[in-house]
């Protein structure tokens, strides 16, 4: 059992070896399988890909041969093997996972205001005239947009508005709720 064992560690090793050159020369090596009637995707990323995979086996492979010698009994060193492949496994797809958040687009668009309220932070002449800021959180995030209000009077500061539009990519048009 132990040259099964040695066998897998050292071919995921070097296949895992092989991954990180590859990842660092800008080589993807995962593949989809996605024609299967189960899915494993998590936030795009799938949880059984090669990267895994290969981790899992690394994990398998690696504690079969360092416990060999401690665990006598083959099969509670198998089901400790595997306990230790699934956590590898489980461990790279929650540090890929936070990679990939890492490069989302979380740039502001004044299009993502659109529907929420605000604070009017300058007076907000009547409509058509420039002048007014509001506040809006979006995302968490607080920003100060210029404003134009979408009726004929003019908005007090402190007064509640709905962003109705964009008009630009600075300013927003409002109503008064």
């Amino acid at each position: 059992m132990i040259s099964i064992y040695w066998f897998i560690a050292i071919v995921s090793t070097i296949v895992f070896v092989f991954q990180t050159i590859s990842l660092f020369i800008g080589f993807d090596t995962d593949i989809d399988l996605s024609g299967s009637d189960l899915s494993f995707d998590i936030d795009g990323l799938h949880l059984v890909s090669v990267k895994t995979v290969v981790c899992f086996l690394l994990g398998f492979g690696w504690t079969g041969v360092l416990f060999h010698n401690v665990i006598e009994d083959a099969w509670l060193l198998a089901v400790w093997a595997l306990i230790m492949g699934v956590a590898f496994m489980l461990l790279i797809a929650f540090l890929l996972k936070q990679v990939l958040r890492l490069s989302q687009d979380n740039t502001f668009h004044v299009n993502k205001c659109v529907g929420l309220v605000g604070e009017v932070y300058l007076r907000i002449p009547s409509s058509g005239t420039t002048g007014g800021k509001i506040t809006v959180s979006v995302n968490g995030s607080i920003h100060e947009l210029a404003a134009v209000s979408s009726g004929e009077e003019s908005i007090a500061t402190g007064a509640k508005v709905r962003i109705v539009s964009a008009v630009d990519e600075d300013t927003v048009l409002v109503e008064q709720l």
